[in-house]
């Protein structure tokens, strides 16, 4: 068959863009491609109109020759106007029509091919990243969340507007610039639950090397060390977003962002090196230990005077000492808390979703003022309800950390005493200090009230002793502070039948967690077990009528079993497991779960 192409086309560069792939097999479906006609370039050609282009022909084709042939003027149109070569045409153009972040197994998918040939390309996704056209994002798929990447903020914008992508200017005028841009950098940073630390090294290196004639960018490059230059940095942006308060200085969980354990060879000696001061830094009189009540605190790091007074002798930075937040027990940063992939029935799911929504720093200030415009209490009492195992606390860590709240957990044993009256004067204080916390702090921590059977239980009416007093005027205190609360409060507990009316209608939100239903069940086998596929999953949830907390005791207890003898779990040693995991199993089998 006679080829229809255009007339202007030019075949030497279609074959520079084919040859940049190198796989030219000439396949039924390259073939075929070849038959067919090249997109035209027209007098209203745009960045928009290639891209979609591309992604007409990209998907299943396998990046093979006809793809080239058939977009070869959109590859040349996009090089000219965008310095992008094909590979990154594709992925850029993928990426915009996902509109959400993608991992490699789903590049893959979309491209008909395997994620180790997507691998393949790997330096060519590299350079987007330090191009920054891209950053590392979590890509959600059916069985948790993988490592994926989005397109970096303003892209999208540049591409309808028609206009190459200009990251953000780096060079500044003067040291005061630097570390002012650098801290708000950094602390946005931290508030970004899906960030990935990797693109943050990138972008300082890259903001380093801009400001090369600094003072404090001679010395971060003579390390010649990604890793010291990067912590370096978070040092100087912790300095100036926290001088003079008691939160300056940063954790170990901070340095594990620099040296993260699954790419940190010998990260043992790393930790070591921070805790007993013989770190780079520590020996370059960079950075020290904090002063905490005169000792110092081998899990804290501060700026040392060196480098505030003398290296940063040209930047002042502002005294955040009136930040002070109490020091309460129990608190947890939701930088702290691992993420962790929790599946739930659907009723479940769409009142956590909304919890979720009511919770994040966009939405709740605007809801709580109009709550007060009203006359209403402005406060968030929640009760999560249901049997152990069944995902209660796990949802409250989740939904702390993708909302950027901190956790204040309070057990009932921390205020119940056996003296008269420590009881109540503990729990006031608790509340006393909570709100002096969320007045101090920028976002509104969780109080979280775990395991709160005893205290939500029926008020007893004839009262005989002093210990029945006692909880009687307990309960009457956390009411009279559930009525009051200003911030967000979260009670977990087992049972609800004996829960007492006033409480019930405290809890403007009460959820209730079931048994996992079958698919739900298969999802989370799926989700802790790597070695089960998906019909295993499902015979397993079919068989065992247990909770998502005893599967992950089951699937410890395979990565136990693994470390030990190197065997894998399979079906054998996941059945015996479970069995041992329902103590009632040697009585009768569990069958189904509806």
């Amino acid at each position: 068959m006679k080829k229809d192409f255009p007339l202007d086309i030019d075949f030497e560069m279609a074959d520079e863009f084919i040859d940049d792939f190198g796989d030219l097999e000439n396949s039924e479906g390259d073939r075929k491609a070849e038959s067919m006609e090249v997109e035209p370039i027209h007098d209203d050609w745009s960045i928009v109109k290639a891209f979609n282009v591309i992604n007409d022909v990209a998907p299943r084709s396998q990046l093979k020759k006809g793809l080239f042939i058939r977009c070869a003027e959109a590859f040349a149109f996009l090089s000219d106007k965008l310095g992008l070569n094909s590979v990154q045409c594709v992925v850029i153009a993928m990426l915009i029509e996902e509109g959400k972040p993608m991992s490699f197994r789903q590049m893959g998918k979309t491209l008909g091919l395997t994620r180790l040939s997507m691998m393949t390309y790997f330096d060519d996704l590299e350079e987007l990243f330090r191009m920054r056209w891209l950053q590392h994002r979590g890509a959600q798929e059916h069985d948790g969340m993988y490592d994926g990447y989005a397109l970096a903020r303003g892209v999208v914008s540049a591409i309808r507007e028609n206009r190459p992508f200009i990251p953000e200017v780096l060079e500044c005028e003067d040291t005061q610039e630097f570390v002012d841009k650098l801290a708000e950098h950094i602390g946005a940073g931290y508030n970004d639950e899906h960030l990935i630390f990797k693109d943050e090294k990138y972008w300082l290196q890259e903001y380093v090397s801009a400001n090369a004639e600094l003072p404090i960018c001679q010395l971060a490059n003579s390390f010649k060390d990604t890793d010291c230059l990067s912590l370096l940095m978070l040092i100087i942006a912790d300095y100036a977003n926290y001088n003079g308060s008691d939160n300056e200085g940063l954790s170990p969980r901070d340095v594990q962002l620099v040296y993260p354990r699954e790419s940190t060879p010998n990260y043992r000696r790393v930790v070591d090196a921070m805790q007993t001061g013989t770190h780079r830094l520590f020996r370059e009189n960079l950075i020290e230990h904090k002063c905490v009540d005169g000792m110092a605190d081998i899990n804290q790091y501060v700026a040392t005077d060196y480098l505030k007074h003398e290296v940063l002798a040209d930047f002042s930075p502002l005294n955040h000492s009136d930040k002070h937040v109490p020091k309460m027990n129990g608190v947890k940063s939701y930088k702290d808390i691992t993420p962790k992939a929790l599946f739930y029935n659907r009723e479940e799911k769409e009142q956590v979703e909304m919890l979720r929504n009511i919770l994040s720093q966009d939405q709740l200030p605007v809801i709580q003022e109009r709550l007060k415009s009203k006359g209403m209490r402005t406060g968030v009492c929640i009760l999560m309800h249901g049997q152990p195992g069944t995902g209660k606390t796990a949802t409250v860590y989740e939904l702390a950390r993708q909302t950027g709240r901190d956790i204040i957990q309070v057990q009932v044993t921390d205020f119940k005493d056996k003296y008269v009256g420590e009881s109540e004067a503990k729990l006031k204080k608790i509340f006393s200090d909570y709100r002096q916390y969320c007045t101090k702090s920028v976002v509104t921590p969780i109080l979280l009230l775990n395991e709160g059977d005893a205290i939500l239980s029926k008020r007893i009416e004839s009262v005989e002793h002093s210990t029945e007093q006692m909880m009687n005027t307990l309960q009457n205190i956390l009411l009279e502070e559930m009525e009051n609360i200003q911030g967000v409060m979260i009670v977990t507990t087992n049972l609800t039948s004996n829960l007492d009316a006033a409480f019930e209608r405290r809890f403007i939100f009460k959820v209730k967690f079931e048994k996992p239903g079958t698919e739900v069940k298969s999802h989370i086998w799926q989700s802790l077990v790597d070695t089960l596929d998906e019909e295993d999953a499902d015979t397993l949830a079919r068989e065992f009528d247990v909770t998502g907390g005893e599967i992950e005791n089951i699937a410890r207890k395979a990565t136990m079993q693994f470390v030990l003898t190197g065997q894998e779990a399979d079906m054998d040693m996941l059945r015996k497991f479970t069995k041992q995991e329902k103590l009632e199993s040697n009585r009768r089998k569990i069958v189904g779960f509806q």
